[in-house]
């Protein structure tokens, strides 16, 4: 149709869209089974019709939080993290005309790879053993979570969602924080050292850092040359982990709680370091090649015993920090002097 000088449609695009009720999982369903998407052509130019109809767009249903890289060039092309937005991942090519010799044009073609991220409302963060998964039972009884003692026992995220009881009867509906339990990690891990770019991933959308360190220190092994390190000493570790993964993680609302008080020989000792990380100079009380550049500052510092189930201090602490980010969220009810119980 090149003497009539007509043009042909141009080609549909790819739209990644998020959805708020889809799981990780729902995403081969949706695909139909099938690893190739594509959008429509567009029509031809027609004697009777000069200007060929557009094609129509493809749009693929994600989760939140999803994030399509492009596996060629190890690319972001688009991070899924608000609800019903259309994410453009491919364009469709111009259709024929007179610029392009009347030839349409293909359109943008990737392979890509989807990644998840979680959006908990509570990140635990912690080394091997130190007790992040016997916590997520101590506010989620119900929950089946694999507790053991040695380490690695987590070794996927858990999330669980913990409801604050109702004080008062007519109340509308409880308050709920989700907690996200990821595996423990290792010194390195912000350079993938145990696979630590897929935990520390799931940090980045979270609201609050809830820091659990073994108040009796850690150690990976008993291997010849592993190093024991002192609670002071990890907290100190994972905040370089966090802050070399991501300055903003750093930057966070945090939260650390000194676990398995029920064991220290010492009972005092939990206490008088509590008291030591909630100066803001903490990190001065290590040697300089261990004190990380930029220090968390936590919000608060909680001795606690999570085999023992003694965290009402820490659930009071998580509903406090969570009100001051989003203080509409949070029940009136549960905005009384924090002399009451809040549960």
């Amino acid at each position: 149709m090149s003497r009539y000088d007509g043009r042909g449609g141009n080609g549909g695009n790819v739209y990644l869209v998020p959805s708020t009720s889809m799981a990780f999982i729902d995403i081969k369903k949706e695909l139909g089974g099938k690893s190739k998407v594509k959008a429509q052509s567009g029509g031809h130019s027609q004697k009777v019709r000069l200007v060929g109809d557009n094609g129509e767009h493809t749009y693929v249903k994600v989760p939140v939080g999803i994030e399509a890289v492009d596996m060629e060039r190890n690319v972001l092309l688009a991070r899924c993290s608000r609800p019903f937005q259309k994410y453009l991942i491919a364009c469709g090519g111009s259709g024929g005309n007179a610029r392009n010799h009347y030839k349409g044009e293909p359109g943008e073609q990737f392979d890509i790879s989807l990644h998840l991220k979680l959006r908990p409302n509570v990140g635990l963060v912690g080394f091997p053993n130190a007790g992040k998964s016997t916590l997520m039972k101590a506010f989620v009884p119900r929950k089946s979570i694999k507790i053991a003692a040695y380490p690695f026992t987590t070794t996927k995220p858990q999330v669980a969602f913990w409801v604050a009881e109702k004080r008062k009867e007519d109340e509308e509906s409880d308050f709920t924080l989700s907690i996200a339990d990821l595996p423990g990690l290792i010194e390195g891990a912000s350079q993938n050292r145990g696979k630590g770019y897929q935990f520390l991933k799931h940090l980045e959308y979270a609201d609050v850092l809830l820091l659990v360190v073994d108040c009796l220190g850690f150690q990976l092994s008993n291997k010849p040359g592993e190093p024991f390190r002192s609670p002071l000493e990890v907290v100190a570790l994972l905040n370089h982990e966090l802050e070399n993964y991501s300055k903003k993680l750093v930057q966070k609302p945090a939260l650390l709680v000194l676990n398995k008080i029920d064991i220290s020989p010492d009972k005092e000792e939990p206490s008088r370091l509590a008291e030591k990380l909630r100066s803001l100079d903490w990190p001065l009380q290590l040697p300089e090649k261990l004190r990380p550049r930029f220090p968390l500052q936590f919000d608060y510092v909680i001795p606690i015993s999570a085999k023992l189930g003694e965290i009402e201090e820490l659930k009071r602490a998580l509903i406090r920090t969570y009100r001051n980010l989003h203080p509409s969220e949070v029940p009136q009810d549960l905005l009384e002097d924090d002399d009451k119980s809040l549960l």
